[in-house]
């Protein structure tokens, strides 16, 4: 059994927010050892040196207790992304931007799985913190997109949703072997193969020959189309 931390001060005489902070770290730590499906919130008590009981004066349930630890960290990753410069060619920002997001959920698999296995699944996840906060990471993506249409770089006759989930739909299942523990995978090879394919299909006319592109827009929709099907089957929406 895990012992309390003897470098923690005792966290029931510490103010209300210093000891909230010192159990969603505990929490974080023993979610990360032992998965969601381990999870024991008797464990995180024993870490932080206080009774089990005191964990639910702060936490409705253990699923509530989750949900904090993970939206605490996705905030952290918003906080702590350094945006590509503007000055960069377009390309190279799409990689960026496509390249921190393998990074997170290499990062953290387990905050990542509880995500997409338990809450978006959930009928009332559109409700929840945590959703904007995807939102708000999605959105740094499509900033890219964006900006490169506004610079001449990429088509702006493309949906930009057709685009958003043509990206993390690819991320997902890049990444869906890794989070089932099933296998690995190379953030920076993930990341090339994905700029490589959304930005030859989004790139402007100028870069490829004019009779490709109608050909080439109806792959793209008849993947996005595919991968649609894909999510839904995985539980992915």
């Amino acid at each position: 059994m895990a012992r309390a931390n003897p470098s923690r001060p005792a966290t029931r005489r510490l103010p209300r927010d210093q000891r909230v902070a010192i159990i969603m770290q505990s929490a974080r730590e023993v979610l990360r050892e032992r998965g969601y499906e381990q999870f024991l919130t008797s464990e995180v008590a024993e870490r932080c040196g206080i009774s089990e009981g005191t964990i639910y004066k702060y936490f409705a349930t253990k699923r509530d207790l989750l949900i904090k630890v993970a939206e605490a960290w996705f905030e952290e990753f918003l906080t702590a992304e350094t945006p590509p410069s503007l000055q960069t060619p377009t390309r190279d920002r799409l990689f960026h931007v496509i390249w921190n997001n393998l990074s997170l959920v290499r990062r953290q698999p387990t905050l990542s799985r509880f995500v997409l296995m338990e809450l978006r699944p959930d009928p009332k996840y559109r409700t929840m913190r945590i959703y904007g906060i995807n939102k708000r990471i999605a959105e740094k993506v499509m900033a890219v997109v964006r900006e490169g249409v506004a610079r001449g770089d990429l088509r702006g006759d493309i949906s930009l949703k057709l685009i958003r989930d043509m990206i993390f739909g690819a991320i997902e299942h890049q990444t869906w072997t890794y989070l089932r523990g099933e296998g690995d995978f190379s953030v920076e090879d993930a990341a090339e193969g994905i700029t490589d394919v959304v930005f030859r299909g989004i790139a402007a006319r100028s870069a490829a020959a004019p009779g490709d592109w109608d050909g080439a827009l109806a792959r793209l929709e008849k993947a996005a189309a595919k991968l649609e099907s894909l999510t839904r089957s995985a539980a992915l929406p």
